[in-house]
């Protein structure tokens, strides 16, 4: 919903600029998408087509339908902010309010939960005895949050990947003291303070912080396998 507001608001999508003239590459984008919203519904599929009736939700349940709400909230409300920001002149150059104080993609950390908590929701819905971990579907089901996390974080044209790197440019030259200082202490993904004491291989491992998505100002493109 919030893609095809800001497509609305912006007139167009840019990342599909260079492609709508182009009959086989508008196509494979197209198709792209259709596999996946199949991939990432797959926990739903799955918990749709059980046979398993719950006679009620366990904790654990409760857990991911709890996590998969935040994760929603999350993702809905880092759009809006940002979204206000950009309205109101994008003051600052880059935007830190609200959940961009703590995270520098919050929106994406907020559909990434999503996605890991209808996997584990699912679980219970396995006809297996021993549950979802004995069930081979289940465990099939995985696809979803790792091809979303694969989506936005490891492809180029998309996500963390398309957002940083080379496209850090702009904000280096209008305050690169500023958005150094903010980059370092604040996390690529998951809300958090603190970040800024991290070392640096828990940010290039668990944090998910690549060196991919570092600036590199002599040649515009993010250095690959160099450190801070």
């Amino acid at each position: 919903g919030f893609l095809a507001w800001r497509a609305h608001e912006r007139k167009g999508d840019a990342r599909f600029d260079g492609v709508k003239d182009k009959f086989g590459q508008f196509l494979t984008f197209w198709l792209v998408q259709g596999m996946w919203v199949m991939l990432i519904s797959m926990p739903v599929i799955y918990i749709n087509a059980s046979a398993h009736e719950r006679s009620s939700f366990s904790l654990a349940d409760w857990i991911a339908i709890a996590g998969f709400a935040a994760g929603v909230i999350i993702e809905v409300v880092a759009d809006v902010e940002k979204a206000i920001w950009v309205r109101q002149g994008r003051v600052g150059s880059f935007c830190k309010v609200g959940l961009w104080r703590c995270s520098r993609h919050p929106n994406y950390f907020g559909e990434i939960l999503q996605w890991w908590c209808a996997w584990a929701f699912a679980h219970s819905s396995a006809d297996a005895r021993g549950g979802g971990f004995t069930d081979p579907l289940w465990w099939a089901c995985i696809t979803s949050p790792l091809f979303t996390m694969h989506v936005l974080l490891n492809l180029p044209p998309t996500g963390v990947w398309n957002a940083e790197g080379k496209n850090l440019k702009r904000y280096y030259d209008a305050c690169p003291e500023a958005y150094a200082q903010y980059r370092e202490g604040t996390s690529v993904l998951i809300p958090m303070v603190g970040y800024r004491y991290v070392p640096l291989f828990l940010k290039r491992t668990i944090f998910l912080d690549f060196s991919r998505y570092e600036y590199n100002p002599k040649n515009g493109t993010a250095p690959h396998g160099k450190p801070d």
